[in-house]
């Protein structure tokens, strides 16, 4: 019986690939930047010149080709995901084997919520059954056709439950990459959902019945790239744009976006959410409780047994920026105005360090350079305090780094020689005992030894030992700098690992 089942679903998943799935071209814009000067080119292909506003009469707006999934619900129109069409250029549907290729004539519907969207084609094809989604049962058979990667594909699996928060069908199912879209099919091969998302452990699928919803509403039928400039649309593309340099660590950028976002829809709570956490990040506690403020108004959550988690979850965010909130007004008291930037400072660098352990360099140059302004609103405070030029040198050297190993020659020298400034003037100023200058004279070895000036780093790393004899550090960076000159630095090495066994995963 098992084997007959699966026969009918693969016989009648074959025929749907053939007659009624379609692979969706995808051009997209390679960034943000790409997409905006893009809605002024009307004829799409990989590469466009374009008039440009800047000095240069011209300008490439470069676009990659990508995958995704749609089926016909009627002869005419397709229905595929909303993610799929959302900062798209154009769209190509096409039956493969037929080779039949469609243009997009029109976006019929869309449910941002339920991530679906209708598209009018220029051709035709043979509409889907579509079933009854709430007879759905646990451990169903089911399959997917669609194109993953790209490639025609028929994946089995089975049901696995339905996710109450969203009311999405949860599927064990191998959906991957281009499956977006795609139909899923049951026993009968009706279609009972619209494949959507995934992670390692489960596929979702948006259930047929919000589909059939969806193709029963009425809506004015608007080209796509005219839908691509309505404000809500262009809401969640800014909302998307603030989450994508929100994860690059670029805070303040992505609060841009995500207020442009707030401006061309004022009911988008997810980008008030992106801008919380964003303001977070910078110390703006009184903007993100502001925004608490408007989420909650927005998206007000009463006390039931039911969604206990949310309710607790948005007290405890209440509660977290309230705790912070006081004891930066406390640190800020204690330390002062300039020992406040200083702690900012030492702090940004910290996490910058743990970035490039974990091979974010692109977030650690962002809070690399944050702590660098952080120190030098400390110095226009306290412009005679020795140490806080060590800091800010310090950190132009693990910048510069970074910019060496992206290849940016010029940002790095410029580094290397400002750092080598900042230590002069610290040296200058410097009052206490002779083993405090031990930190000044290291940073400006690095420096000098990032310049290619080996022998003068040696000179300094001398005396940074005869100060400090047990710091392993010096050791090692003197053995670097000697073995660039071509002498023998093991008994170096060697003294730094006997000091320190970890002194080589230090930065």
């Amino acid at each position: 019986m098992q084997k007959d089942i699966d026969k009918t679903i693969q016989q009648r998943a074959e025929r749907a690939l053939s007659d009624s799935v379609v692979r969706l071209e995808l051009w997209r814009p390679a960034s943000y930047n790409d997409f905006v000067m893009s809605f002024k080119v009307e004829n799409p292909t990989q590469y466009h010149w374009i008039e440009s506003d800047n000095d240069s009469p011209y300008s490439i707006v470069e676009e990659y080709l990508s995958y995704a999934s749609g089926f016909f619900i009627d002869k005419h129109r397709i229905v595929t995901n909303f993610h799929v069409a959302q900062r798209v250029r154009s769209i190509i549907a096409e039956l493969v084997s037929k080779q039949e290729k469609f243009h997009i004539e029109s976006v019929e519907a869309y449910d941002i919520e339920n991530d679906l969207i209708l598209l009018k084609v220029t051709g035709e094809g043979v509409p889907l059954t579509i079933g009854d989604s709430s007879k759905i049962m646990r451990e169903e058979d089911i399959c997917a056709a669609g194109y993953p990667n790209g490639n025609a594909d028929i994946t089995y699996g089975v049901i696995d439950g339905i996710v109450p928060s969203n009311q999405r069908i949860r599927m064990r199912i191998d959906t991957t990459d281009g499956s977006s879209g795609c139909p899923i099919f049951n026993f009968h091969g009706d279609t009972i959902g619209v494949d959507a998302s995934g992670n390692e452990a489960y596929s979702y699928a948006i259930p047929s019945n919000t589909l059939l919803e969806l193709i029963h509403k009425n809506a004015e039928a608007i080209s796509l790239k005219e839908w691509q400039k309505l404000p809500q649309i262009r809401a969640l593309t800014e909302k998307k744009e603030g989450d994508k340099l929100q994860k690059k660590g670029e805070y303040r950028k992505a609060i841009a976006h995500y207020d442009t976002a707030i401006e061309l829809n004022p009911d988008l709570v997810k980008a008030y959410q992106g801008r919380v956490d964003a303001k977070m990040e910078i110390g703006a506690l009184g903007g993100a409780m502001e925004d608490l403020l408007i989420i909650s108004r927005l998206q007000p959550v009463q006390f039931t047994f039911s969604n206990i988690k949310e309710y607790i979850s948005g007290k405890i965010g209440w509660v977290r920026i309230m705790g912070i909130h006081l004891s930066i007004k406390l640190l800020r008291f204690i330390l002062g105005k300039c020992g406040w930037f200083r702690f900012k400072g030492h702090t940004k660098s910290g996490r910058a360090c743990r970035e490039v352990k974990q091979g974010n360099r692109s977030k650690a140059k962002v809070l690399f350079r944050e702590a660098i302004y952080d120190f030098t609103r400390s110095i226009n405070i306290k412009p005679k305090v020795a140490g806080i030029y060590n800091c800010r040198g310090w950190t132009k050297c693990l910048l510069g780094k970074i910019e060496v190993e992206e290849a940016n020659n010029e940002e790095a020298e410029r580094l290397f020689q400002e750092a080598i400034s900042d230590i002069e003037t610290a040296l200058k100023l410097h009052t206490k005992k002779p083993t405090y200058k031990a930190p000044y004279l290291h940073t400006r070895a690095v420096a000098k030894a990032a310049l290619g000036e080996h022998q003068q780093a040696i000179e300094d790393f001398d005396e940074c030992i005869r100060l400090k004899p047990k710091k392993a550090l010096f050791y090692r960076d003197r053995g670097l700098s000697l073995k660039e000159l071509g002498q023998n630095a093991e008994a170096d090495f060697a003294k730094a690992e006997e000091l320190d066994p970890n002194v080589y995963n230090q930065l």
